[in-house]
């Protein structure tokens, strides 16, 4: 019997045989599928709950800048109108923009309907929405991955060509590496054929298989950006309570400076935007409204670090401004003062202070008060029988924003902090002088036996985020609060 024949031909294309089957072709391989599973998973992620009723939707516009970018993919879920609560991220019918989606913040339930805000904006929305608009409550958050539906948006053809060219590579590597025992696309392997260590594998041109293969990884992905997009896309932007690649919403609004000092029993945010009413929204209901005398202008120039929740003030002439309360306090003799200000005045003027006028009157008893000098330094004291005071060794009338807090009790005696930073205190003080009075803001009495009096008792300047405690709060306290604008 004759031997059988060795095919000992040259193999057509040897150089790009060997390479698709070498390790790093392999390598190029298993991580070009690893990346293309991921983005099929995290499509699925975003259409599958639509099973459940859920609802994604891209978001374009950018009120949570830089925090949260615009191209990111909400999911929302459905929700019982009855179970709206403020802090919720809610999916609606745009109020304005007939035909459109909006995702903001639930900050109140009112009369009306529904008053929402972007978490970047300074104030609330103008336009309430009914609960019948409310498509869901905010779930999941998927970062960038409706960048393409974005671009397309705004007409950026360059990234979304790039995204698909891209997307092309990804599956051309996915196809890329070739076993070395591979069978010819034509069928199994030919039994008369030696395959011995002496006999290389045949390339075979790419099959019909893996070219459709290729093709529909490519319509896949298509239609997977395509899908992310479907379900809608929406203005404005949402918090996340991680940072994970995908993201759960926080039901509670992240701190902020509003959010902090409405835990005291008496804060006036000073947000209005005219009027006379100093609206309190502490928690102590009995401390009332104040009351704006002499005709503060409000600005919308406020504390940059209580963005996103309150970006107004309101400016005092330095003339006859202020704002007085009309709750008598009976000799307090443990409380907390706190209220950012900015100014560049050089006449000082009473920032906060307790005296006797009723009315916005000036006081015959006055004390607990923090002034600024006409150096631009502040003064904090009481009188106890004598003047006793603390004062801060630089000045602050340098036109940019601070945080004054002041505190007093007779266990701590006078501590006095700016911008979360202590500087001042004096422990030996254990007492103020006992009457019965109001709080005031902007202006009151600074008779001449007080450190430093100032030229005018009137302060020039912007005053926001006034808070009134009945309690001390500790440095730690202090600087949080400080710190959660930031």
């Amino acid at each position: 019997m004759s031997p059988l024949p060795i095919d000992v031909s040259p193999d057509p294309m040897p150089g790009t045989t060997s390479w698709r089957q070498t390790r790093t072709a392999l390598v190029a391989t298993v991580l070009a599928r690893t990346v293309l599973g991921a983005l099929v998973l995290l499509v699925l992620v975003t259409v599958l709950p639509a099973v459940a009723g859920w609802q994604s939707t891209v978001v374009l516009s950018g009120s949570m800048v830089p925090g949260v970018q615009p191209g990111d993919v909400a999911v929302v879920r459905p929700v019982d109108t009855d179970r709206l609560q403020p802090g919720q991220v809610l999916l609606v019918d745009d109020p304005d923009l007939p035909g459109a989606l909006r995702l903001h913040r639930l900050v109140a339930i009112e009369d009306g309907g529904l008053r929402l805000q972007g978490d970047a904006n300074p104030q609330p929305d103008g336009s309430l929405v009914s609960p019948s608009a409310v498509h869901g409550v905010g779930t999941l958050r998927l970062p960038g991955l409706g960048l393409p539906v974005l671009w397309a948006a705004e007409g950026r053809w360059l990234p979304v060509a790039g995204t698909a060219f891209g997307l092309a590579g990804l599956i051309g590597l996915a196809v890329l590496h070739r076993s070395s025992s591979a069978a010819p696309a034509g069928g199994p392997a030919d039994p008369t054929q030696r395959t011995g260590a002496d006999t290389p594998p045949r390339r075979r041109p790419m099959s019909r298989r893996v070219r459709r293969a290729a093709r529909g990884g490519l319509a896949l992905g298509a239609v997977g950006l395509l899908v992310t997009g479907l379900p809608g896309t929406s203005g404005a932007v949402f918090t996340a309570s991680t940072a994970n690649h995908v993201n759960t919403f926080s039901v509670e609004r992240p701190p902020t400076c509003t959010s902090v000092a409405s835990a005291a029993p008496g804060y006036f945010g000073f947000q209005e935007a005219g009027g006379t009413v100093a609206r309190n929204s502490g928690t102590a209901g009995s401390y009332v409204n104040g009351t704006y005398s002499g005709g503060p202008t409000p600005v919308t120039s406020g504390p940059p670090k209580c963005a996103p929740d309150g970006t107004r003030a309101m400016r005092f002439d330095g003339v006859d401004d202020q704002m007085y309360t009309s709750y008598a306090m009976a000799d307090p003799q443990t409380f907390t003062v706190q209220l950012w200000f900015a100014t560049t005045a050089w006449n000082g003027g009473k920032l906060i202070g307790f005296g006797t006028g009723a009315n916005g009157s000036a006081s015959g008893q006055h004390d607990r008060h923090v002034y600024m000098t006409n150096s631009g330094k502040l003064t904090f004291g009481v009188y106890s029988g004598a003047v006793e005071t603390v004062t801060t060794e630089r000045s602050y009338n340098d036109g940019a924003w601070h945080l004054m807090t002041a505190t007093f009790s007779p266990t701590t005696g006078l501590r006095l902090y700016v911008d979360g930073v202590l500087q001042k205190e004096r422990r030996s003080t254990t007492s103020a002088e006992p009457y019965t009075g109001y709080w005031r803001v902007g202006y009151d009495t600074i008779s001449a036996s007080w450190p430093a009096e100032p030229r005018s008792d009137h302060f020039a300047g912007s005053i926001a985020h006034v808070s009134l405690y009945l309690s001390v709060l500790t440095p730690d306290e202090v600087a949080r609060q400080y710190a959660v604008g930031g």
